[in-house]
Formats: C-alpha cells, sequence, structure tokens
C-alpha cells in the first residue's frame, strides 16, 4: 500500500461527500415541491487491493446510486385514492346542484304548486259558478306548468353544463397523457435503452412523470405498468391511454339522445369507449346519468299529471259548450290505430267509448250518441278517419282532420257540444277538452282554449253547470294510479324522485369525507417515505460535513508527507 494508494482513498471520500452533500442540498432545495421523491446517495466499498494473500487493504469508496424512495405500490394506491376523492367533489356539486332546483324544503316548490292546483279545484266544487274562481284554477295550473317547464329547462341546463366541463377536463387530460408519452421518450433516451431506471436514472423526470400521472389520475382513474426501458404504460380500465411513447388520446362526442344532448367520453385514436369510473370525468359521466334520470322521473311525473287531469277534464262539462274545438294532439298517420306507434300519440287511448251530447241553446233540447273505440288488435281497429267518419254520423256534428289534429265543429251556431264517461281516453289522447297540453316537463302548459275562456273548464259530470262531481274528483288527481308511472300515482312518483335526490346529494356528501381520509392518510404514508424532512436532512448534511472535512484532512495528511518524503531524497 503506497502513499497514492492512500491519496486515492482521501480522493475518493472527498468526491462521495461531495455528491453525498450535493444529494443532501438537491432534497432541501426540493422541501416544497409535492412531486419530489426524497433522494438517497448510495455509498459502497471499493474492492480491496491485497498487500499479501489474506490481507486486504480498502481503496475507497464509490457512489453506487442515487436512488428515489418510492414505493410504487403505494403511489398506486394514492393515486387510486386521489381519483375517488376527486370524483367524490364533483358528485356531490352537481348532486347539490339538482338538489337544490327541487327546493323541496322550501315553502315554494313542484308539490306546493301541485297542491295549490289541486287545492283551487276543490275551493270551484264549493261554487263551480264563480267565474273567479275559475280563473283562480287556470292560474294555479299555469303556475304550475311554469314550475314543471322551468325544473325542465334547469335540469337541461345542468346536463350542458356537464357536458360542457366534461368536454373542458377531457382536453386537460388528453394534454397530462401527451406529457406523459413526451416524458416517456425523454426518460428512455437518457437510460440509452439500458435496464430499468429503478435504483436511479434521471430521477427529475422520473418525479415529473409521477407528478403528471398523479394531475392525470384527479382526472381519471388511470394505472401505470412499468416498462423495462423506464418508460410506463397507463391504462383507464383494461384500455390503454399511454403506450410507451404514444398517447392514444381522449376526446368527447356528442349525441342527441331524446331530444337531449348526451356527452361520452372516447378514444381520440379510434372512438373507442372509455371505462371513467374514478376522477373528474367518471363523476361526471355519473352526474349526466344522474341529471338524464332525474329529468326521466320529471318528465315522467308531468306525463302522469298531465294524463289524471285530462283524461278526467275530458269526460267534462263547463258552463258552455264547444261550437268549434281542434285537438292539441297530432296524429301522425290517420289510418293506423289510434294507440298504434305509427299513430305517434303520446299518451295512446284504449279501447272503450264516450259520449258526445249535443245541446240546442234555443230549445234546451240535447242528444247523446256512444261513440265507440275499438283498441284491441285487430285490423278493425279505430283510426282517426273512423273517427271522423262516426262523429259525422251524429246530427249537428261536422269533424275533420286539420294538419293530423281532430277538429269538431257544430252545425248550427245555436248547438253546443258537450263530452262526458270517456272510458277510452280518446278525447285526452287527442287533445279535446282537456286542461293540459304537451306531453312531458318541458313541453306542459295550459290548453289555450281554456286558457282563454274559463267557462271550459269542466267541472261537472252530468250536465248540469252546477254540478261539482268532476272538480271534486279532479281535487284527488294526484292520488290516482296512473299506468304511465308504473302503477303509482303522481304524488307517490313525485315523492320517489324527491327522495332518490336527497339520497343520492346525501351519499355524496358522505363520500367527499370518506374519500378524503383515505386520501390524507395515502399521502401521510407517502410523505414519510419520500417526503423531504428539512431535519433529517439537516443531520445528514452535518454527517456529510464531518465526512468531508475528515477526507480533506486525510488528503492533507498525505501530502505533508509525500513532501517529507521528497525532501529526503
Amino acid at each position: 500500500m503506497s502513499l497514492v494508494g492512500a491519496l486515492n482513498v482521501g480522493q475518493t471520500a472527498l468526491a462521495v461527500s461531495q455528491a453525498s452533500i450535493q444529494v443532501t442540498g438537491n432534497n432541501i432545495a426540493n422541501s416544497g415541491n409535492s412531486d419530489y421523491s426524497r433522494e438517497v446517495a448510495g455509498v459502497t466499498a471499493n474492492a480491496g487491493q491485497q498487500l499479501q494473500p489474506g490481507v486486504y487493504v480498502g481503496t475507497g469508496v464509490d457512489l453506487s446510486s442515487v436512488q428515489r424512495q418510492v414505493d410504487l405500490s403505494l403511489q398506486n394506491r394514492l393515486n387510486s385514492a386521489i381519483s375517488n376523492n376527486e370524483g367524490a367533489n364533483i358528485t356531490q356539486q352537481w348532486s347539490g346542484q339538482i338538489e337544490s332546483i327541487f327546493n323541496a324544503l322550501g315553502d315554494q316548490n313542484l308539490n306546493t304548486d301541485i297542491s295549490d292546483f289541486l287545492s283551487s279545484w276543490s275551493t270551484l266544487a264549493n261554487n263551480p259558478l264563480d267565474t273567479a274562481q275559475r280563473q283562480v284554477v287556470v292560474q294555479s295550473g299555469q303556475t304550475l306548468t311554469q314550475e314543471f317547464n322551468s325544473l325542465g329547462s334547469q335540469l337541461g341546463t345542468i346536463q350542458t353544463g356537464i357536458g360542457q366541463q366534461l368536454t373542458t377536463l377531457a382536453g386537460n387530460a388528453n394534454q397530462l397523457a401527451q406529457q406523459i408519452a413526451d416524458l416517456n421518450q425523454q426518460i428512455a433516451l437518457s437510460q440509452g435503452g439500458g435496464a430499468n431506471l429503478a435504483p436511479g436514472g434521471n430521477n427529475s423526470l422520473l418525479d415529473q412523470r409521477d407528478g403528471l400521472v398523479k394531475q392525470l389520475s384527479a382526472l381519471i382513474n388511470v394505472q401505470t405498468v412499468n416498462q423495462g426501458d423506464g418508460t410506463v404504460n397507463v391504462y383507464v380500465g383494461s384500455e390503454p391511454l399511454v403506450l410507451g411513447t404514444a398517447n392514444r388520446g381522449l376526446s368527447v362526442q356528442t349525441q342527441a339522445v331524446n331530444g337531449q344532448a348526451s356527452y361520452q367520453l372516447v378514444f381520440a385514436a379510434d372512438n373507442g369507449s372509455v371505462s371513467a369510473t374514478g376522477g373528474q370525468l367518471g363523476a361526471l359521466e355519473s352526474a349526466q346519468s344522474q341529471a338524464t334520470a332525474v329529468l326521466q322521473q320529471l318528465n315522467g311525473v308531468a306525463a302522469g299529471f298531465i294524463t289524471a287531469v285530462n283524461n278526467l277534464h275530458a269526460s267534462g262539462q263547463g258552463t258552455e259548450g264547444f261550437t268549434d274545438v281542434t285537438g292539441t294532439n297530432q296524429v301522425l298517420d290517420a289510418n293506423a290505430a289510434l294507440n298504434s306507434t305509427a299513430a305517434g300519440l303520446t299518451f295512446p287511448p284504449q279501447n272503450g267509448s264516450f259520449v258526445v251530447h249535443v245541446t240546442d241553446t234555443a230549445t234546451g233540447l240535447s242528444s247523446s250518441t256512444l261513440v265507440p273505440v275499438s283498441l284491441t288488435g285487430q285490423s278493425s281497429d279505430t283510426t282517426l278517419n273512423d273517427l271522423v267518419s262516426s262523429l259525422n254520423a251524429i246530427a249537428g256534428v261536422q269533424a275533420s282532420i286539420v294538419g293530423g289534429r281532430l277538429r269538431i265543429q257544430s252545425t248550427d251556431s245555436t248547438q253546443q257540444i258537450t263530452f262526458s264517461q270517456d272510458s277510452s281516453n280518446t278525447l285526452a289522447a287527442l287533445g279535446i277538452n282537456t286542461f293540459f297540453q304537451g306531453g312531458d316537463a318541458q313541453t306542459i302548459s295550459v290548453n289555450s282554449l281554456v286558457a282563454n275562456n274559463v267557462q271550459y273548464l269542466g267541472a261537472a259530470q252530468n250536465g248540469d253547470a252546477s254540478d261539482n262531481q268532476n272538480a271534486l274528483a279532479l281535487a284527488q288527481a294526484n292520488t290516482a294510479v296512473q299506468t304511465t308511472l308504473g302503477g303509482q300515482s303522481v304524488q307517490s312518483a313525485y315523492d320517489a324522485m324527491i327522495n332518490g335526490v336527497a339520497s343520492a346529494s346525501s351519499a355524496a356528501k358522505n363520500n367527499v369525507q370518506a374519500t378524503l381520509d383515505i386520501r390524507n392518510t395515502l399521502e401521510s404514508q407517502r410523505d414519510a417515505l419520500s417526503g423531504v424532512s428539512i431535519n433529517d436532512e439537516a443531520i445528514n448534511l452535518i454527517t456529510q460535513q464531518q465526512a468531508f472535512m475528515g477526507a480533506s484532512r486525510l488528503i492533507s495528511t498525505i501530502d505533508q508527507m509525500m513532501q517529507t518524503l521528497m525532501a529526503i531524497t
């Protein structure tokens, strides 16, 4: 062993101490960087030099690695927790908005408007001839229809807002995926095609990529699979989003479903469906489904209420009869059975009949005619043309089709037409003598004939203007079982809708806290392993400083010894 060998030992010790101090300094410099993983300098002793058989002396030290302190399994679990928590926040946001528009606990909402409308019929039953109260019924109906319209519009606006946010965040996710693919390429080049970067490599690039994956996890549920060249593949479900240096991309497709825009997340490369079950994007797709389902429920409540009221009202009589009335609902094919798909009626009629009354206002004489409606699935089932023929066979009645709508007129200005006992619901289906028109929450409105002439309000059932039986029945319209609501009443369907909205909102709030607790726990575990502690690094720095000083002292001592030897010679 020579002084030169000892000098080399000091030089390696000095170099390793310098590198270790630089690693510690880098840790301290990045202590505020949440994406940074603490680095540890790996030090190994160089192979010993043999002085004689069985006797070896050390030859110094080597910096074997600068390794990130990362637990890949923990990192994947944390990314999943971030995805779940971010998704829960989005779900709470939109569930809360859906709940707020119904204002179920407020003083004025859809339920109170329905109650006010039904109460107005009950009040009218006390005095069916009261014109002022008839006007109140119409006004209550208009308030109710406006509330239905407003709720339908607001749910539509929510769906549009969800779609816009989905489009924006999909663009952000696409950019992150592209950056991950670009970093994959840089990492592979920095590795030079060698083995996995696991203990070492370009740690700053690895940290940058992990940070991007974490950001992407907030947007959508992703999993990473390490490749042999230091790159990672990124998967959404079982489908790849990033394959090495290639990004398949994300985009949003828009299509109309039942007249409402629907937004779907797809892979930009081939328009394949994306299984977004977590993250903000997954939550937005779920929120879209929730908003659509609630809108369908609201439309069901509106359709059920339209049916319940119109079926009763069409068989009622007002204080005046009609001299000219046109249905509000169009039949697409006048030669098709009225309950067929080809006819296109929103509320198809059923097998039965109704009665047409023709009253001479000058003499008071009245005639009644039963009009059968055969709808039994036979080729002879009643069509709109058949119905026109049956009505034209009644004295004093003239029927025609105008733009697919049934028009019924009296042939004499002194004669008025009224209707009753419609067991087929044909009049309501065609929009004859109805209170409401439209078919769902967005289109419901008060029939313009009734709105313009309150004497058409059908409060009576027996033709006597002072009769109140139909008004009493209409006051209970929300409790009648409706086939359009699957055997529920309007009130039951409304309660089920509101309870569902409230339950979803409550569950979303609870889920936010639950997922946040899990996220915080995993972040604490990650920080304990990969985070930088200033106190720990300060201790490391002192130790490394002493090592550096010791190495410096060693070199200085050897230098003096070499000068002494040179002086002797």
